[in-house]
């Protein structure tokens, strides 16, 4: 397994599939930050400011991110953002289904109202859940891969 993890292919393969998701995450909320501050006050973690600051400042991190991972410089540093972006993702996703908030769309992707959604992803995709917790879990594997196995020499 580990040798499989370390071939370049690979880690191509997860630097742009991490980098594509992270670059779509971002621009229906670079679009919106409006849209994307409602949806992060609804998950009830922030106060207003920090809520209008992380929806104004993370979308471009994720853009940026995305970007260093799909060309390649600082590949190692883009997985390590997006490590600790999921861990927070995934922490405060916890809290949330600790408290018992109801968030109809957890804005990952996208700040469309609820019922102005798009048909896609189906709605037990879109709200803040156990898919969801999974879904970062799975990526923050992919991202520490990128982070602590190095690739091997072609």
């Amino acid at each position: 397994m580990n040798d499989l993890l370390r071939s370049p292919r690979v880690q191509l393969l997860l630097r742009v599939l991490l980098g594509l998701v992270f670059v779509y995450a971002s621009l229906d909320k670079i679009a919106d930050p409006a849209g994307f501050a409602r949806i992060v006050y609804q998950w009830q973690i922030l106060d207003p400011v920090a809520s209008n600051l992380i929806a104004v400042t993370l979308p471009w991190v994720e853009l940026v991110a995305g970007l260093l991972l799909i060309i390649g410089p600082w590949k190692r540093d883009a997985a390590a953002v997006v490590a600790v972006m999921l861990v927070v993702f995934i922490v405060a996703a916890g809290l949330v289904l600790a408290r018992g908030i109801d968030v109809d769309n957890c804005g990952c992707t996208s700040v469309a109202a609820a019922g102005t959604a798009p048909s896609w992803p189906p709605e037990w995709m879109r709200g803040v859940g156990w898919y969801l917790i999974t879904r970062n879990l799975v990526m923050l594997a992919g991202a520490l891969v990128l982070v602590f196995v190095e690739a091997r020499k072609e």
